[in-house]
């Protein structure tokens, strides 16, 4: 089935209230935009999960450049300093895998944002909610702590701020 501009317009303003705007390129020219829900061509808006994608992304890169060896790599084998809590036993076995499929414990019932948003270093204070008592039980559990940790280790692994990680080996070569 083919919409056109109007039917994709009227298709999203009736069924995805979600969407805000899009925009699409071609060969750095834009063929086509739109904006839902009282937004403007010029407003922000949050990406929220679509960071993960890009953070899962970019991991995948990393593999790729032999910067990481695997998805089954434990995540303290990134950070070596880490000191980890009196009386945990759970941290050890958490890999990136863990992180990316959301399935990794943690000892928050909330998500703890001031305390990671507010703390000097983000990924170290992610790393003391991860996690706890239970073990690895692969039950997924909605997190947004894991990306700091991913972040986290891109940075460590290519010695390049996350951002400019994902411009040079992802947004440039797509053209984005």
């Amino acid at each position: 089935m083919q919409l056109s501009k109007d039917g994709l317009h009227r298709f999203i303003a009736e069924q995805q209230p979600n969407i805000c705007q899009i925009a699409a390129y071609k060969d750095g020219a834009e063929t086509y935009s739109d904006e839902w829900n009282n937004y403007k061509k010029d407003d922000t808006c949050h990406a929220m999960s679509a960071t993960k994608s890009i953070v899962a992304l970019l991991v995948g890169i990393a593999i790729d450049q032999n910067l990481i060896e695997s998805v089954n790599q434990p995540i303290l084998s990134f950070f070596p300093d880490y000191r980890i809590k009196r009386g945990e036993k759970t941290i050890q076995k958490v890999t990136i895998k863990h992180l990316l499929t959301m399935t990794a414990p943690y000892k928050y019932k909330y998500e703890p944002w001031t305390k990671i948003c507010s703390s000097d270093d983000w990924t170290i204070s992610a790393l003391d909610f991860l996690g706890g008592r239970s073990g690895l039980t692969g039950e997924f559990k909605y997190s947004t702590l894991g990306i700091h940790i991913l972040t986290g280790i891109i940075t460590k692994v290519s010695g390049m701020k996350t951002v400019d990680f994902a411009n040079k080996y992802l947004f440039e070569p797509i053209g984005v």
